[in-house]
């Protein structure tokens, strides 16, 4: 019996002259079967996924670093219902291809510097994927030496990739600057 391609259910193929009997009655009751598992499997992750989607959210905790160019490490797990946050690496590893929401936020001090125009970059496996979000406003809203820079992407991404974030300042590369960065990953369409 033949099946179809996408899902390989099987049907029966109907030859001249039709002849009807018992084995093509049973042929499309298998069709019909075979029709309403697919579908329910399918019903049913449908129905996960609006519950419970994959996310995860990481912070860096407070992190000292010299340097224009900086590659944020998330070392904290805040949330992560899907296996994706890993600390040794210092990023979220995605688990499934699909589309996924991400973004994040980064806040830099520099002391007694004014403005340090802080960027912020999203990479994939060590590669840019946008722009330079940026430059940093003031946190608090009122000046000061507290910047903040937040971002967000929808990307497809496959199972194994890897999403950091990378910081980038226009002061001198010598200057220290206490950084808190925060990731999150939203799985909004799994490639089935």
């Amino acid at each position: 019996m033949k099946e179809t391609e996408c899902l390989a259910l099987p049907y029966p193929e109907c030859a001249p002259p039709l002849v009807k009997d018992l084995s093509d009655i049973q042929q499309f009751q298998d069709l019909a079967e075979a029709t309403d598992a697919a579908v329910q499997i399918y019903a049913d992750r449908i129905v996960e996924r609006l519950r419970s989607p994959d996310v995860c959210y990481m912070t860096t905790g407070l992190m000292n670093a010299t340097g224009n160019d900086v590659i944020m490490n998330y070392s904290v797990s805040v949330y992560d219902n899907a296996g994706m946050t890993n600390t040794a690496i210092g990023g979220i590893v995605i688990q499934e291809d699909g589309e996924y929401l991400l973004g994040g936020c980064v806040q830099g001090d520099a002391a007694q510097v004014a403005s340090m125009e802080l960027h912020i970059q999203p990479l994939v496996n060590g590669d840019a994927v946008s722009g330079r979000y940026g430059p940093g406003k003031p946190a608090n809203g009122l000046g000061g030496t507290l910047e903040l820079v937040s971002w967000q992407e929808t990307l497809f991404l496959r199972a194994g990739d890897i999403v950091v974030a990378r910081t980038h300042h226009a002061i001198s590369s010598a200057t220290n600057v206490q950084y808190l960065s925060r990731l999150w990953a939203l799985l909004v369409q799994a490639n089935d």
